[in-house]
Formats: structure tokens, sequence, C-alpha cells
């Protein structure tokens, strides 16, 4: 846990991609990964799952802000220290990479 914290984190400003070694599937509002490299599964919650669905997409950490804030019900704030949070844990179990500038 202590490494958690003392990691750095992401800025808002990186643009994060789903790698293909990790596979995903919705159940409801959640969902469940696969990191086939690592044969590890693991399951986020709606916001999570959002995060996920977006960065697939190619955003920003900054725009999944954007976005989830218009859809949940908190402060900018505490969203995007969650969101770049919850992004350097995906990025630690290799479930989200740091896309390169195209």
């Amino acid at each position: 846990m202590e490494a958690r914290e003392s990691r750095s984190l992401p800025s808002p400003g990186t643009r994060v991609r789903v790698p293909e070694h990790v596979l995903m599937r919705s159940l409801g509002d959640e969902m469940v990964m696969l990191n086939l490299d690592a044969e590890s599964y693991y399951g986020l919650n709606e916001v999570g799952a959002r995060l996920m669905q977006l960065a697939e997409a190619g955003a920003t950490l900054e725009q999944i802000t954007e976005q989830l804030f218009g859809e949940f019900e908190v402060g900018r704030e505490q969203l995007e220290h969650d969101i770049r949070t919850v992004a350097a844990e995906l990025i630690a179990a290799g479930l989200l990479v740091e896309a390169t500038a195209a």
C-alpha cells in the first residue's frame, strides 16, 4: 500500500489506452477485465468502467475527468484526483498504458 501512495500520478494531459493483452466485458454498470499476460482478472465499479470505456476511445485523463464530471455527482477536484489515482493503479497492473503522442 505504501508503494502505491508514493507512486507519482499521471498528469491530467496523459493519454491512456487499453493494451491488446487486456480483454474487457461489461456486466451491468460494472466491468470485468482479464490481463492475458499476467493471467489475472480485475473488476471495476461504474465509474471505473466508464474510465476504461473512455480510455479505450483514446481519451486523455483530463477528457475522462470532464466527461465523468458531467455524468456523476462529485466534486471536480476529488474526481480528478480519483481518476489519476485509479489510472496509476491500472497502469501498474498492466490494464492501461500511457499512449504515445500521434
